[in-house]
């Protein structure tokens, strides 16, 4: 499926950029992963605050604790994957800080995960982890980190290595069109044909 965007001006790396749950075994180089960090190190936040945490495993002894983290869903493709890992939110102030947290680390993400597609790899963010685990493992305090998702990072690998009920799903997802969610003004509402 070839994905277009609606303007000449909206860089590759955003039409690129998809969730495959296919990964090869092929490793993901320690400078990779360093790049990736410093590009969410770069991303933007309020006042500098800086509140995402990444967590990740290789073939590391916290591996097989990563992988039961997974919910059982997911664990079927995502532990094919070298690095696996989860995303946190650290509100640690008050007011709109806190409030902010968890948007500023979305910005993170999406900054690693575009420097994953400009390495050529790929990122899958998954919303089906299991929390009281993750919790329980991670050592974090609930009332002080919002574990947002987990992440499953890697080359993409063939289609047919998936259950064949996610075979058919392993294609890029297509957009909703700029005019369903940006507005101009202050109603959200369609403007007429």
């Amino acid at each position: 499926m070839e994905r277009t965007s609606a303007s000449p001006l909206t860089d590759s790396v955003f039409l690129d950029r998809w969730s495959p749950r296919s990964f090869s075994d092929k490793a993901v180089s320690d400078e990779q992963l360093s790049a990736l960090f410093e590009a969410a190190r770069w991303a933007p936040s309020w006042m500098n605050n800086q509140p995402w945490l990444f967590l990740y495993e290789t073939d590391g002894p916290d591996r097989a604790d990563m992988e039961a983290i997974i919910s059982e869903f997911n664990r079927g493709w995502a532990t094919k994957a070298p690095v696996i890992g989860l995303i946190i939110a650290r509100p640690g102030l008050e007011g709109f800080m806190a409030r902010t947290a968890d948007f500023d680390t979305g910005a993170a993400t999406m900054s690693f995960t575009h420097q994953a597609t400009m390495l050529g790899l790929s990122v899958h963010l998954m919303g089906g982890v299991e929390l009281d685990l993750a919790f329980e493992k991670t050592g974090l305090d609930p009332e002080k980190a919002n574990i947002l998702c987990g992440f499953a990072l890697g080359y993409q690998g063939d289609a047919s290595a998936l259950p064949e009920k996610l075979q058919a799903k392993e294609v890029p997802s297509p957009r909703m069109p700029t005019e369903q969610f940006a507005f101009k003004g202050l109603t959200p509402q369609p403007r007429p044909e």
